[in-house]
């Protein structure tokens, strides 16, 4: 299987179509996930570990799709713009449900040997994500909320000079 294909069935087959046995036939064994920056990892390596980590998200957002944005192969090296959307209808990481629809971009850096995938990295907007369920205010607000604070307490003409 090429590069191309092992992405291809990654995303639709795996991720959006849910074939679960597939992860099986798409990584190695010793299998890793390596993400870029403090981020939530997943226990373990090979197939399970990936298995395990997609019935995370989905426990999260049930109807969550992946939809890749740009996709560049190059000989046995990978990477993937993608975004996904959801309903978040289930507990995601550790938030209950708010009914809200979120999409949440990010890249994903895959190395292939022998038609299966050995590792990946991964670099999500988790703020994003925090930002659209409304656990964390997105800069404007946070901005206005600051200066609403500095007015309430006339220490607004410390920063007006």
């Amino acid at each position: 299987m090429s590069t191309q294909e092992v992405i291809d069935k990654f995303v639709e087959l795996l991720w959006n179509q849910r074939q679960f046995d597939l992860a099986d036939e798409l990584f190695l064994d010793n299998f890793i996930a390596r993400p870029f920056a403090h981020q939530p990892m997943w226990d373990g390596t090979g197939a399970e570990s990936m298995k395990h980590h997609i019935h995370g998200w989905l426990e999260g957002l049930p109807d969550l799709q992946m939809q890749p944005l740009n996709v560049m192969v190059q000989g046995n090296q990978s990477f993937v713009r993608w975004e996904i959307t959801g309903t978040h209808k289930g507990f995601l990481y550790g938030l209950p449900p708010t009914g809200k629809i979120i999409k949440g971009k990010g890249i994903t850096f895959f190395e292939v040997e022998n038609g299966k995938i050995l590792e990946l990295q991964t670099l999500f907007d988790a703020l994003g994500l925090m930002q659209q369920l409304h656990v964390i205010p997105d800069a404007v607000t946070f901005i206005q909320n600051h200066i609403n604070h500095l007015q309430q307490h006339d220490n607004i003409d410390k920063f007006s000079n």
